[in-house]
Parts: structure tokens; sequence; C-alpha cells
């Protein structure tokens, strides 16, 4: 899902309420699919990088918008476990003049339900939210907003790792060059 909106639709909003908006559409999306059983509660178990907390209350929302109860667990213990795996939260801003900047905020994660004390475990799937929108700048986010170089990232990225690799294998070989 991508939406663009306009630099007046998004004053003001940060980022937090961004995610939390893409979460909320996530969980909506999830729990219908997951086929629940209203008359169990359910354990909500989250875990992965990234902002957990909005994404647990996203989920008990949208539970308690289906009349489930539900519990937070860290694993399964419970007759159904809504099992949420956070896989990336990104934040890209690109300035776009001196009072605003593009912003590009991404999440991915993975849903599952485990039933019954076989365990049984079913894939929901795995779930992504992009929006693109364009936000003011305030003044303490002006000098930590740099113009990107896509063409430099690239080269960061296919090149440290490379140093990192070498620097290892000749510190290795220093090592046995000295013992012998």
């Amino acid at each position: 899902m991508l939406s663009v909106s306009r630099a007046s639709d998004s004053i003001g909003v940060a980022s937090a309420s961004v995610i939390r908006l893409q979460l909320q559409s996530i969980a909506d999306e999830a729990v219908n699919q997951a086929k629940l059983d209203s008359k169990y509660r359910v354990a909500l178990w989250v875990e992965g990088e990234g902002p957990r907390s909005l994404a647990e209350n996203a989920f008990v929302e949208a539970l308690q918008k289906r009349s489930y109860t539900s519990v937070l667990s860290t694993g399964t213990t419970l007759e159904q476990t809504l099992h949420v795996f956070l896989l990336s939260t990104d934040i890209k801003m690109r300035p776009v003049d001196a009072k605003y900047s593009e912003r590009n905020i991404s999440i991915g994660l993975e849903v599952r339900t485990i039933f019954g004390s076989e365990r049984e475990v079913r894939l929901l799937g795995t779930f992504h939210r992009e929006v693109r929108d364009t936000a003011q700048v305030f003044p303490s986010l002006q000098l930590s907003v740099l113009p990107t170089n896509d063409d430099e990232s690239v080269m960061r990225r296919l090149l440290t790792p490379f140093i990192v690799l070498s620097g290892a294998i000749l510190i290795v070989l220093l090592l046995f060059t000295v013992r012998s």
C-alpha cells in the first residue's frame, strides 16, 4: 500500500503517528484473516526489532474491536496465539527545500497464528506498508537531515564489508606469521 499526500496533510504529524496508522492497518487486516475463536482468550506475542509497544497497542485495539480478550505473552501459552514478528521499520527523509522534506516511512512484519495443544501454526502473511509524504522541517531537524547521495550509499554498502573482511584476513595472516 502506497499513499502520497501533500505537505499540508502532514505538517506536525510525527513519524510515530504515521507508523501507528500503518500498524493499525496491518493489525486490522491480520486479525480479519486470523479466524480466531471468541470463546478463548488470545495471547498476543510481539517480537523483533522495531516499535514493539506501538505494534502491541495496534493489535490489542484490533482484537478489542472484534470483542476478543487479549493477553500479552512472550510465548505460546494459551489455546490460540497471535504471533507478530517485526521485520523492519524504515524512515528516510530527503530535503525538498529549506522548509519541507519528503518523508518515506515503511514497515514490514510477519503474522502467524498458533492453535490448540498441538500448536498448529498458520502463517497469515508478510505485511508491508509504505507512506510517502512531505513534512515541514523543524529547526531542530534541519541540521540532522542531510541530502543523500544514492551512489555514495551503494558504494559504502558494498565497500564496507569488503574492508572489514580484508582487515580480518590480514589480522589472521599476521598472527600466523608472528607465531611461526
